[in-house]
């Protein structure tokens, strides 16, 4: 649908754009309508509907409809509408084909009620069945009605000649020049975003090559460098970039900060809305330097492990070592608070990371929880990582003690905030995997439109928390959210909701 607005095929949608589609629906011949149709759903262009593409389509008609088929259903009505117009031994169909099934099927395909009038002996739908345009029109005038029925017939009559004026803008059928146009929208969409990201990127390549350069110049009398090669440079600067990464990643999840000031003018110059997305990109960078410090850190182990006990014993003079008795590979591994630490957090960062995934967050979400739940005791080993006084005096609390001052006193403010448990009034389970959900709005509970709130399903999980924006509005009585199936928590709801399980949860 979108890239049937998009006509230009530049990525965007153009006011033009959108009133020429809104013009054909409004006003438009049922020529126009049923053409529509057919581009909607020729997704490759070739002229002609396949019979997949034709399937894909009586599924989305019926959907609309609020009814559904099984697969077989289907199959069979699609195989009978063939053959009644005699197009039982085409694989594709052109438009004057659709055109013709359409005019012979438009009651099973819920055409009246999409005020489709296709060819003759097109039949009025019942008076108690309304169409999707009647239905948006009762909605927007309840919508008005808040205002009282007085304004409401004056603002009518005040809008009833409205003049839209567009500026017709063209643009390059030359694909190169398409993409050069993509890329400019993204970048006018998206600038505080660009700027932050960019701004955050070279601040933390500047932490690695600060102290990348210290360890490579300044510390070069120390000897370590000279035996251990330029991998000690390396694990030196990505371990300040990591612990800047691990510090500040904090913040994004500063939920309640985050709403605070977003009312606030901050809004206009930074993206608070993009919170989530920056705080995958921060643990991006934490990832990248994480890999860095591990690998250059086996390398540092290996060269140190062939040196001698005298000459490491006034490299590392805080360990006492066995002079019959050289300490290897091994040793610095698992003997060491700073080796078996670092086992440790790898291993936590490899959990972390892989639920984190789209894929495991949809399929198993409880491990992408569980996970992620590990992170106090991701931020205890790495205080106690150096602790260990390897190769300099710890310096994670410089980064991380603002954070997560900022971060205690985020949760407790969560925590202090009331649970409720309400009544679901009602559950409806709409097309496209869409539920629903109705509830009684508690006493004193005020909220601004757009704002989101955290629910759990009581059959489900009584601990398991999941945000969702309220589709209602602050003024209505109750509380409403249109919530989408698209992982195994929100199937799962959907489930407990179907008519057919609700006497299990009774």
């Amino acid at each position: 649908m979108f890239a049937l607005i998009d006509a230009d095929g530049n990525g965007y949608i153009s006011f033009r754009e959108f009133l020429n589609v809104i013009v054909i629906f409004a006003k438009g011949s049922p020529e126009d309508k049923t053409k529509l149709m057919f581009d909607m759903y020729d997704i490759d262009h070739s002229g002609k509907l396949s019979r997949r593409e034709f399937s894909d389509m009586i599924r989305s008609l019926l959907e609309l409809a609020n009814q559904s088929l099984s697969s077989s259903q289907i199959e069979e009505l699609i195989t009978s509408m063939f053959s009644s117009a005699g197009l039982q031994k085409k694989q594709e169909i052109t438009f004057d084909d659709f055109t013709h099934l359409l005019a012979d099927h438009r009651e099973e395909l819920g055409y009246v009620q999409l005020s489709f009038n296709i060819g003759d002996g097109y039949k009025a739908a019942p008076a108690s069945r309304k169409s999707i345009a009647v239905r948006a029109e009762e909605t927007i005038l309840r919508a008005y009605s808040v205002v009282g029925e007085e304004n409401l017939s004056k603002t009518s009559k005040a809008a009833s000649h409205l003049r839209v004026e567009t500026k017709p803008v063209f643009y390059e059928k030359d694909p190169t020049k398409q993409q050069v146009n993509r890329i400019i929208r993204f970048i006018e969409n998206n600038t505080s975003h660009i700027f932050w990201s960019i701004l955050y990127t070279l601040i933390i390549l500047g932490i690695f090559i600060q102290k990348a350069y210290y360890y490579s110049v300044e510390a070069e009398h120390t000897g370590l460098r000279r035996i251990a090669g330029y991998g000690l440079t390396v694990t030196r600067g990505a371990a300040s970039s990591m612990m800047f990464a691990f510090a500040t990643i904090l913040l994004t999840m500063c939920r309640n900060t985050i709403t605070f000031l977003r009312e606030t003018f901050f809004h206009k110059y930074i993206p608070f809305d993009a919170a989530i997305s920056f705080h995958k990109f921060i643990a991006f960078w934490a990832l990248i330097f994480t890999t860095m410090h591990a690998i250059g850190h086996g390398i540092n182990f290996y060269h140190i492990g062939t040196q001698t006990v005298s000459d490491l014993q006034c490299l590392f003079p805080n360990f006492h070592l066995d002079p019959q008795k050289p300490p290897k590979f091994p040793y610095w591994l698992f003997q060491t608070i700073t080796g078996i630490t670092g086992v440790f957090l790898v291993i936590i960062m490899i959990l972390m990371y892989v639920f984190a995934i789209q894929f495991a967050r949809r399929h198993v979400f409880n491990a992408f929880w569980k996970t992620h739940n590990l992170y106090p005791l991701l931020y205890i080993l790495m205080i106690l990582h150096g602790i260990g006084h390897l190769i300099q005096p710890p310096i994670f609390y410089y980064y991380f003690l603002g954070p997560c001052v900022l971060f205690v006193v985020d949760r407790l403010i969560s925590v202090s905030r009331k649970k409720v448990e309400i009544s679901v009034l009602k559950a409806e389970l709409l097309p496209s995997g869409v539920t629903h959900l109705e509830f009684k709005r508690p006493d004193n509970f005020e909220y601004k439109s757009g704002q989101w709130v955290r629910i759990a399903c009581v059959p489900l999980n009584t601990n398991e928390y999941h945000p969702f924006t309220l589709s209602s509005a602050p003024h209505e009585e109750n509380l409403s959210l249109h919530i989408r199936a698209v992982g195994p928590w929100t199937t799962n709801l959907r489930k407990v909701y179907d008519p057919n399980n609700l006497q299990q949860h009774a």
